[in-house]
């Protein structure tokens, strides 16, 4: 078995050597490289096919007359693949001992999962290596489940490629494409995680800093995303952890939650009770039913004598200035009392709260609520 690892490549000869030389240096799994030149500087034409006449590797060079953008590259390399693994790569990227043997370890244990992201910041002033290293011993098994993975160092089960078909080109020089993807991927049965015990160093933007109008191509992108897609949900759900909740009311209304945030929606979970004690319940009722840590999902933990008026204030502080454009699209309440006070203090939100008491069926009972949602929006 084998990993094809894409990396478009436009211009940037030492820093396109230095992500190159670390695949090499640190990769044991193996792989073939798949180099697409879009139109580089003959600096870097000569670096690549001096890549291509080492005969210790691997490697497919795909030249470009024009700089096709990184979407239309990543296609290129991936009609081509043929490896039961996929690698997209930026150029600006540096990987670490394990990275690869880590993420291919991690999916094949995972079969829900098809595409995964490592670690990409953080080893300050620690060199990478060292740091990878106290990660992979640390964080071993470790991933937070995403919405989507971002193409700086992406792991791809070929299977999800075979199901859903490539990058779409609409996108062209990039942005927005790899949550497009991650979508239709979600939609497709497949789970995006970040994996915690790997690592790969990411410079972030060099390319799109090179062409200077990173703002304009974002906004176009942007723009062709929500063409396709309906924009996410911002919900905060609400409830008192009283003794009187069971666990298995707790787990119901976890399970709720991650099925919103694979929904893409931004969940905020307000629990109301002594705040030492509930998290430690949180936790563990969490760690019984085997719930992922997700991305999307918020714990906040609050005096339950305090509840109505916390809520209030969680009603309003999103509804002005700069934080306008993050207001909740809905809140869900676990008491009668709690909704009405809200309706009454905050009309203007009346339509958007709910009362769902903790029951064994809040999934499907916030499923119509979900889609009434959307249907707003």
């Amino acid at each position: 078995m084998k990993c094809d690892i894409i990396i478009p490549i436009w211009n940037q000869r030492e820093i396109t050597k230095d992500c190159i030389d670390s695949i090499v240096r640190n990769t044991k799994y193996p792989y073939r490289l798949i180099l697409i030149d879009n139109a580089s500087d003959s600096d870097t034409k000569l670096y690549l096919e001096s890549v291509c006449n080492d005969r210790s590797l691997d490697v497919k060079l795909i030249r470009n007359e024009q700089n096709l953008g990184f979407v239309k590259a990543v296609n290129q390399g991936l009609k081509i693949s043929t490896a039961p693994y996929v690698c997209i790569f930026n150029n600006d990227t540096v990987t670490t001992p394990g990275w690869l043997e880590e993420m291919v370890e991690f999916v094949e244990s995972h079969k829900d999962i098809g595409i995964v992201n490592p670690i990409c910041d953080g080893h300050g002033q620690m060199s990478r290596d060292e740091y990878a290293k106290i990660l992979a011993k640390n964080n071993k098994g470790k991933y937070m489940e995403t919405n989507q993975c971002f193409l700086f160092c992406t792991l791809i089960k070929r299977e999800v490629i075979d199901k859903i078909g490539h990058l779409d080109e609409v996108f062209g020089v990039g942005c927005f494409d790899d949550t497009d993807f991650s979508m239709r991927a979600g939609i497709a049965g497949y789970r995006c995680a970040c994996l915690h015990s790997a690592y790969v160093h990411h410079i972030h933007g060099v390319s799109f800093k090179a062409m200077g109008n990173r703002d304009s191509i974002v906004a176009r992108c942007e723009k062709e995303f929500f063409k396709k897609w309906p924009r996410h949900l911002r919900i905060g759900l609400a409830f008192s952890l009283s003794d009187s909740l069971k666990d298995d009311q707790i787990a119901d209304i976890l399970r709720a939650m991650l099925y919103l945030a694979r929904e893409w929606c931004w969940i905020n979970l307000w629990v109301f009770g002594d705040k030492k004690s509930a998290k430690e319940r949180m936790a563990a009722v969490a760690g019984k039913i085997g719930l992922p840590l997700h991305q999307n999902i918020r714990f906040n933990y609050f005096p339950d004598r305090f509840k109505d008026i916390l809520l209030f204030i969680k009603l309003i502080e999103r509804s002005f200035g700069t934080k306008r454009r993050k207001k909740h699209d809905a809140i869900l309440v676990d008491n009668e009392r709690t909704r009405r006070f809200l309706m009454a203090t905050y009309p203007l939100h009346r339509n958007k709260i709910w009362c769902l008491a903790p029951g064994r069926d809040m999934t499907e009972t916030i499923r119509p609520i979900l889609s009434e949602l959307r249907s707003k929006k």
